[in-house]
């Protein structure tokens, strides 16, 4: 599933996605896995530079609209 959301953002983002380790946990993700015996993929838009939980954060609306390409064509290719 990760493959097929790499080729999601490289439709439409133009470039292949690189790699970080980085970003919280949410624990509710394990359980989803466990019960719904599905794979879960999480799939981030936000930039560093928009502050994310800070007093001035900010969600660029071109990565709102291309998020939302990027989930069609996630989909399109499950």
């Amino acid at each position: 599933m990760i493959q097929k959301a790499a080729e999601a953002y490289e439709q439409v983002y133009g470039t292949a996605p690189v790699y970080k380790r980085e970003g919280g946990s949410i624990p509710i993700v394990s359980d989803f896995n466990q019960v719904l015996n599905s794979p879960v993929v999480l799939m981030g838009f936000g930039l560093p530079d928009e502050n994310l939980h800070a007093p001035n954060e900010h969600f660029n609306l071109e990565n709102f609209d291309k998020g939302i390409l990027t989930i069609c064509s996630f989909l399109g290719l499950i």
